[in-house]
């Protein structure tokens, strides 16, 4: 991650400067920023430039380069989407923000179309850019494989980034798909650190006609062809590059430790790093807020999470409740018909990532809260005061979103 985090404000010097999408897990929409990113943005060579991205908006040249990516979108209730997207344009820089299905090619032809569009406006931009960027900046801090990964000498190049496991590598295989029809380019895992270092560049926009195309037309109208090459615009090749973390995730006062929890339960950071019935037990705690929050609105019914058990019912207890799990969990019967607890916390986890156990959007709690039954607000006012809290939270790299 160090690795990688040092040869961003180099590929980012390179010229022309490259386009960035910033991709985030929807399931903790906030706790999922990293403000590293944005600080590598503002600092580029190409950031001071003033961009026009509309009739009548003007934009940083860091700003105009990029968008925010929310993958996972079918894990969360998409009447969030619009409050999560209100509340960023307001108390963040983040104002280009699109919620993904990487499997759905209608949400990837939207990516797609954002930057096949603004590759072709900053054409002119990257160009000006490009006379005033030395090459000793672009080469000389990359380190790594970085510095051995090969640059296109033309068209657009795209840098891919965020937090590890929040599906970088397969937003690049669907943009692949979508604008090439060729199959996958950039290799995937369930788990996080798949992807070890920069790779090479991975064209997402359609190959010109070859020699052989054009000798199999009768007659070739090269005007004709150089004017729908022109309305294509520009290629677009795309750098993957490894997942990396928020230095400081907080202090226990802070709330640091809830936070990595719940980056790992989501697959954000490497589960094994921590007691895997710790964060069950977290889990419980979360689902009991829920079904708490349930009953004051009148829903009797049983918790979500109780349907893993062998005979449903609420608990608190996390021995109590894992004990119940191991007796239907698959693999969690042990020689001498002992029961494995850590086997039924895996189970748990695995099913909530599945979304069998009820909502898996851990950083809102709007289903978790008693005190938004008896002080209403609307959903925008909602989110928008959860993203307050937490800009206002553990580290001074925090403030630096804002």
């Amino acid at each position: 991650m160090h690795r990688a985090m040092r040869s961003i404000p180099s590929l980012l010097a390179r010229a022309p400067p490259p386009l960035v999408i910033e991709v985030r897990d929807a399931r903790v929409p906030f706790t999922s920023i990293n403000p590293n990113f944005e600080k590598v943005l503002q600092n580029a060579p190409s950031a001071a430039e003033r961009v026009r991205v509309g009739r009548d908006t003007i934009v940083p040249g860091w700003a105009a380069r990029r968008l925010v990516v929310y993958t996972k979108r079918d894990h969360i209730d998409h009447k969030m989407e619009k409050p999560i997207r209100l509340a960023l344009a307001e108390h963040t820089h983040d104002k280009d923000v699109m919620f993904v299905d990487t499997r759905k090619r209608a949400d990837v032809k939207n990516v797609y179309q954002w930057v096949c569009e603004r590759a072709k406006l900053l054409q002119k931009a990257a160009a000006k850019a490009a006379s005033r960027t030395s090459k000793s900046l672009r080469h000389s801090r990359l380190s790594g494989a970085a510095r051995h990964t090969s640059t296109p000498e033309t068209g657009v190049r795209m840098l891919i980034v965020g937090m590890p496991n929040v599906g970088k590598s397969s937003l690049i295989n669907a943009l692949r798909f979508v604008g090439t029809g060729k199959a996958s380019a950039a290799s995937t895992h369930p788990h996080p650190g798949h992807t070890r270092k920069v790779t090479g560049t991975v064209r997402i926009t359609p190959d010109p006609p070859s020699l052989p195309e054009l000798d199999m037309e009768q007659t070739i109208d090269m005007k004709a062809l150089v004017a729908r090459q022109a309305q294509r615009g520009p290629a677009v090749y795309v750098y993957d590059t490894p997942g990396i973390m928020v230095p400081y995730l907080g202090s226990y006062q802070d709330g640091g430790p809830e936070r990595a929890l719940k980056l790992a339960i989501t697959g954000c950071i490497k589960q094994a790093l921590f007691d895997v019935e710790e964060l069950a037990d977290y889990l419980l705690f979360r689902l009991n807020q829920r079904y708490r929050h349930a009953l004051q609105r009148g829903d009797t019914s049983l918790p979500p999470y109780t349907t893993i058990m062998n005979r449903p019912r609420p608990t608190d207890d996390i021995k109590t409740y894992l004990s119940d799990v191991a007796k239907r969990a698959p693999g969690a019967r042990q020689q001498g018909g002992t029961f494995s607890t850590d086997v039924a916390a895996e189970y748990m986890l695995a099913q909530f990532r599945r979304g069998l156990l009820g909502s898996r959007e851990l950083d809102l709690a709007l289903d978790e809260d008693l005190a938004s039954l008896h002080n209403p607000t609307s959903l925008n006012e909602q989110v928008t005061a959860r993203l307050e809290h937490f800009l206002l939270g553990p580290s001074d790299n925090m403030h630096e979103v804002s």
